[in-house]
């Protein structure tokens, strides 16, 4: 889990910080580490130790955080229901998900769906590569909106006036490593071509291939109302220049597919 995802380390501006200093409290916690002393919290959240103890009451009284009789902190028990809920609402249809790792067989790259949150985009679903050299991320992760296809095509899924206030944002955040004027460009261009490819602007030697998730109207969810991408990764010494049209025409064929059997629920 992370939190962020604005200009300050608080959040996407304009909140209350206490429930932001919170949320960063719950993702120090992950799969890798469920149980936590005080003292590694304050490190992975850089709050003060009498902000995070307090925070840790307040989520304990909450049932999402407990102590264990070690002194550790864990997961609380509430976080039962609002995991079933999320993956409820998260969850892609089956027929997706199944064309996704057809899409991954096909290509030998990992597929995955990303939405935007704040300044942040989100893996929502993902078809790894079957190959042992492969593009890793996970579902869940959040990745960063100044460089990678997917975040070029998501901003370009944005309304002008709005994908301009985006871009200034992102340009500003202290870890950026591309200004405004480069983004804009490279938004410009996936606009353009209606797809967008990276080479090794977050991770050298990785690339990355991404096409906008069209609307369908027929679809059986209805309409989505959050834009969405569908993304190629894998290693650049793959994305070779006579593949890359195969793979722009295998994604758009997959993007068209899963419009029609249905994004997660929580995109309608």
């Amino acid at each position: 889990m992370r939190s962020g995802g604005a200009d300050t380390p608080e959040g996407d501006g304009g909140g209350i910080r206490a429930v932001s200093r919170a949320f960063r409290v719950l993702g120090a916690f992950s799969v890798d580490r469920m149980s936590l002393g005080v003292a590694e919290i304050v490190r992975s959240t850089g709050l003060p130790r009498t902000t995070v103890l307090r925070l840790i009451e307040t989520l304990q009284a909450e049932g999402l955080l407990e102590f264990g009789a070690d002194g550790q902190v864990r997961v609380g028990t509430r976080m039962i229901g609002l995991a079933a809920f999320a993956e409820a609402a998260w969850t892609l249809p089956a027929a997706s998900l199944a064309r996704m790792r057809e899409l991954a067989a096909a290509t030998g790259e990992t597929v995955s769906l990303y939405v935007r949150r704040g300044l942040r985009r989100v893996v929502v679903g993902q078809a790894p590569s079957p190959n042992m050299l492969r593009h890793v991320v996970q579902t869940g992760d959040e990745l960063p909106m100044w460089g990678g296809s997917a975040a070029f095509v998501l901003l370009g899924l944005e309304a002008p006036d709005d994908r301009e206030e985006l871009i200034q944002r992102v340009a500003r955040l202290p870890e950026s490593r591309s200004d405004a004027d480069a983004i804009r460009r490279s938004v410009d261009q996936a606009v353009a071509d209606g797809w967008y490819i990276s080479h090794g602007q977050r991770e050298p030697g990785n690339t990355g291939l991404a096409v906008p998730m069209l609307p369908d109207p027929n679809a059986d969810g209805g309409v989505p109302v959050r834009p969405a991408v569908l993304a190629l990764g894998g290693p650049t010494i793959r994305f070779t220049e006579d593949r890359i049209p195969g793979f722009v025409a295998a994604v758009r064929a997959c993007a068209d597919d899963i419009a029609r059997t249905g994004l997660p629920p929580a995109l309608h």
